[in-house]
């Protein structure tokens, strides 16, 4: 039943992405321009933005946004393919966390640049290749942690089998 719901949120995270990256560039910008508004008003939040970031804030704040969404697809995308690979967890958790971190991988790599290509075709985005590698650094960090913590709960379940 877990690995169901995985698949779901997996499948849910990426329709999300796909919606946010099928509006129009001037109605992108607004959504992107109302966080930074909501940020810019926070008091408190202006203290603990550094100068290098508030430079270019709103394209930071883009940018952090494409980080954090696919740090939890990466997350998401790993957790499924290890429930749904679970037989390969009997074989050794080292090669299992690997493979199964590797799979998670192309997957999110493979859906970031058909992001970038679905956005070659919406009015006022454009496709840029150094947006997949702005996602990377938010699914690559959400698959190693996953793959580490499954690695180490399948090896001590080993141990405590022997």
């Amino acid at each position: 039943m877990k690995k169901w719901i995985f698949l779901v949120v997996t499948l849910l995270l990426m329709g999300t992405i796909f919606v946010l990256s099928s509006q129009e560039g001037a109605r992108s910008y607004a959504l992107s321009q109302s966080v930074v508004q909501q940020i810019e008003e926070n008091t408190a939040s202006q203290s603990m933005v550094p100068a290098w970031f508030s430079e270019n804030f709103h394209a930071n704040v883009r940018k952090w946004a494409h980080v954090y969404l696919y740090a939890m697809l990466g997350v998401s995308t790993a957790l499924t393919v290890a429930s749904f690979a679970e037989k390969l967890w009997r074989n050794g958790p080292a090669g299992a966390a690997f493979r199964c971190g590797g799979y998670a991988a192309i997957i999110c790599f493979a859906y970031a640049a058909g992001d970038e290509l679905h956005q070659y075709f919406v009015p006022g985005r454009a496709c840029l290749a150094s947006d997949v590698l702005v996602d990377a650094l938010g699914f690559m960090p959400g698959i190693l942690l996953v793959c580490a913590l499954w690695y180490r709960h399948c090896r001590k379940r080993r141990q405590t089998e022997q």
